[in-house]
């Protein structure tokens, strides 16, 4: 499945929803979306729904820490909601073997 991105705005906080598989070609899109986001300085959160994401390469996931460090910097919020509950399944796995369940804020809601 194609990757799909969706930007819906929750409250005060956008929140870019991908759909399918996220590969080197498709990094761009959402790299250049989360980077329109980030230049507007008002947005104290941005939040990247991975939910519907089959799944992610080294490319996407070089550009979610990426973006988590550049909102760091500057005392920001980076939000990555996976409300896949299964811990078997493949972005759930991915996160933690990575360690990157403990780097990033991941959370099953955007309330959470």
């Amino acid at each position: 499945m194609a990757l799909e991105v969706v930007i819906k705005s929750e409250g005060a906080a956008p929140v870019v929803e991908l759909s399918g598989k996220i590969v080197d070609v498709d990094v761009k899109k959402i790299q250049h979306q989360l980077d329109l986001l980030y230049k507007d300085k008002k947005l104290n959160r941005i939040a990247l729904d991975v939910t519907n994401a089959s799944f992610i390469d080294s490319h996407g996931l070089g550009v979610v820490v990426y973006f988590h460090t550049l909102m760091q910097k500057d005392k920001r919020d980076f939000v990555i909601v996976n409300g896949n509950p299964d811990k078997s399944a493949y972005l759930n796995r991915l996160f933690e073997l990575t360690n990157l369940d403990k780097v990033l804020k991941i959370v099953s809601k955007l309330e959470d």
